[in-house]
Order: structure tokens, then sequence, then C-alpha cells
């Protein structure tokens, strides 16, 4: 008979302090030193991802003037990045509702989008906001979040099963947001997404413990599951999310300069209760069983596939050498970084930092090492120049999920709903 136990069942285990609470990177360690991991060894398992994800969105609501001075507002921007008021008309309050894209670029702040205001936000960073009012009133005032009664983050298409790698076949280097600098043609180099075995729903890929109403990590505050998200099918399953501002953390959030302009950085971590011997089998595997696939980065077509294994092997980390850090007068890492992460006089912050690997490949002293690897595609090896995930701060935030269960600040629930993925594949 197939082994099974219930949610109430592995709530009073952590309540007494007997569970056995793994994120997906532990067991992976146990399995790759040689221990068998069984069914009765662990109770919940918890996943993560770090990675851009450009389809996250702020909803505010917070008082601009007096009541009954202002009709409404049909204009506002926050530090310079435009918002849409509404849906709500909030006639005569002086209250704006509005919503905003992580996407959307400042109009006033160079190399600022909604993704860099989201992370200002939430390091308690002053906001400039100027709104217009339908009478051609202008007011301009600075918040902080505190100052706002109503801040959330909604995710459209979050925690994708696996992403891809790419790669550029044409004769002509490409600007696009799967690079940092100029992508290179001629199949000379390889950029990939995704954040392998250690993916929310590379481990529940039919979504059998993940449902409506599932309790989540988003940027490190709690969050919800509110259903399936764009374009999902049953190939690529993923998330629509929302969670309050107010208790996220900045180091696992922001913007992400690429080639082709500024993405947003999201970060999803998921806990998955061990109900029965077939969820944990799902869980039960490493990177080199997730299949990566390699596409064309101008149209997508497919060109081949790799998997997890060839691209992360506990090279998660970037180090940095400052011994090795001169002569160079304008430093090309300080110029580069994606993050603003690093400056000859303080080093690496690691708070910003996400590990991509851009620092090793514009270096000229090679004052910073990771393997970024390589991989063997049409008799070539090519080199991986850029990862736009971040493994070592999805491993980091699948830790802090992990303890916060132990510690009984995180509750696993019972879904309200199943998530129902499109049986077509788009």
């Amino acid at each position: 008979m197939a082994k099974k136990r219930t949610l109430p069942e592995i709530n009073e285990k952590i309540k007494k302090g007997t569970a056995t609470v793994l994120t997906v990177q532990d067991l992976i360690d146990r399995l790759s030193d040689g221990e068998k991991v069984q069914f009765d060894d662990v109770d919940v398992v918890t996943t993560a991802t770090k990675a851009l994800m450009s389809g996250i969105a702020g909803i505010f609501s917070f008082r601009l003037s007096a009541p009954k001075k202002i009709r409404k507002f049909i204009e506002v921007s926050l530090n310079g990045v435009a918002a849409f008021p509404g849906p709500c008309p909030n006639e005569f309050l002086g209250i704006v509702d509005l919503i905003l894209y992580g996407t959307t670029l400042s109009n006033t702040r160079e190399e600022y989008s909604g993704g860099t205001l989201f992370r200002d936000l939430v390091e308690g960073k002053t906001i400039n906001i100027v709104a217009k009012s339908i009478e051609g009133n202008t007011i301009e005032k600075d918040i902080t979040l505190d100052d706002m009664q109503f801040a959330r983050m909604m995710g459209t298409r979050q925690a994708i099963k696996n992403y891809f790698a790419m790669i550029n076949p044409t004769n002509e280097s490409v600007e696009t947001i799967f690079s940092v600098l100029p992508f290179e043609g001629n199949n000379s180099q390889v950029t990939f997404s995704g954040c392998g075995a250690l993916n929310p729903f590379q481990n529940d890929p039919k979504a059998e413990v993940f449902g409506v109403g599932t309790q989540i990590l988003v940027n490190g505050g709690i969050g919800y599951i509110y259903g399936p998200g764009t374009r999902n099918d049953r190939l690529k399953p993923n998330m629509q999310t929302i969670a309050d501002f107010k208790g996220m953390k900045s180091e696992y959030m922001g913007a992400f300069q690429t080639s082709f302009g500024l993405e947003n950085i999201c970060s999803i971590a998921a806990p998955i209760p061990i109900l029965n011997e077939n969820i944990f089998n799902n869980i039960n595997k490493s990177d080199k069983d997730v299949p990566l696939t390699l596409l064309n980065v101008v149209g997508r077509s497919k060109m081949g596939k790799i998997t997890y294994g060839d691209v992360w092997d506990n090279n998660f980390k970037v180090k940095f050498d400052p011994k090795k850090c001169v002569d160079c007068e304008e430093c090309p890492v300080d110029a580069k970084c994606p993050t603003n992460a690093f400056d000859m006089k303080n080093g690496i912050n690691r708070s910003r930092c996400f590990n991509c690997g851009t620092c090793v490949v514009v270096c000229p002293k090679d004052a910073f090492e990771v393997d970024l690897k390589t991989i063997k595609f049409e008799g070539k090896d090519i080199p991986i120049v850029l990862r736009q995930s971040d493994r070592h701060g999805a491993i980091k935030l699948a830790e802090e999920l992990k303890n916060m269960i132990l510690k009984q600040k995180f509750k696993l629930k019972t879904p309200t709903a199943k998530l129902e993925f499109n049986p077509k594949v788009f």
C-alpha cells in the first residue's frame, strides 16, 4: 500500500518539533553524497526561484490631498514612473488608487524603472509623487511605503516550471532582454534562465500541492497563489501571486539592466508538504534530470536540448579577489554590472549581487571567479556568458522558508481550489 500522511499530521509534527523540513538543495546534496532519502525521511520540502520576471505590477492606494478639494486624479507618477490611476475614481476623497508596471521606465531618472521603484519602497526610501487632477491642478508630494494605506505586488506569470537557454546563430550581434552585453552571433555565446531542480513547479509539475490560496514567500514576505499565470500550459505551468510590499526584503527584488532595457528581479519560495509517495517522487531528482531547451534568441525557434546539470554544478556564488582589482582607470564591472552591485572602493554589495557572471566576463584582471561553464552544441564548446537566475539567492530564500516553517512562523494550509492549467501547449 502506498504511504500517505495528512497536512494536520505534518503540522502537528512541526508543532512538536519532530518534523523534518528540507530545501530541495538539501535533498540534492544528500543524494549526491550517496545518501538514500525515502518518503519517511522528510515531511516538507521547500522550493524557490530568484529570476528575471517581467510580469509584475504594484497596486497602490494613498492620500494626496484633503477631502473635497480634488474631484479625481488622472495622471500620477512615482519617481517619474507613470502609473495608471483607478479603476476606482475615489471622487473628492483626495485618495488615489493606481497600478504601476514593473517594466515601465522613469521619465525623469536614467536607468530607473518600476522594478527599481519597488525595491526603493521596500528599502524605506522617500518617493516623489507628481499627480495631475481632472481640473488641471498639479500636486507634488514625497511619501514612503509606510505612508501608503495599501501597497501590494501582483505577479501575472511567475515561477515558470523551467525556462530556456538562448543562442544567436545569426551573423549579427543582438540587443535583447536575454543578454547584458550585445549578444554575439555565430553560435559563440549562450545565456540561460531558470533555477533547475529548485524551481517550485519543477517539484510539483501537476499542481498536486500548489493551489488557489497556497501561502508562499514573495521576495521574502508572505504572499499567496491566486491562480494559474498567463500563457500557462501543461508544459509551462506558472502562477499568479499577490503579496504585501510591507514585509518584503529588498535583496530578493529590484531591476536588472539588459542590453535591451531594464527587467524585474523577483523571488518566489513555496513549500511542498510530502503527503504521498507520488509527491515525494516528483521531488527526488537532480539538475541533470531537468531538461533545458536551447532556443534561437531571434524568433525563439528550438535549436537543441541540454539539462540544468550542464549549467549548474554547485557554482552558485561569485567570488571577488580585491588583490587582483588594480590598474583599471575605468572599471568595466562597475560600468556593466546589471544590478549596480559593485564599485572598486567597497567591492561586491551582496544584497544587490545577482551572481549572473557578467563581472567574470568583462573583468580584464580575472578578479572575479565563478564557473560559468560551457555547453556542447554541434560539436563545439560554447561558453555561457550570463545566468539570468540567481540560484544562490533562491537557495537562501528556500532556507528562510524552511526555518520559518520549523519556527512556526509560516503555517501550512490546504488550498481552496486546484490550479487548472491549459491542456493546449502554446
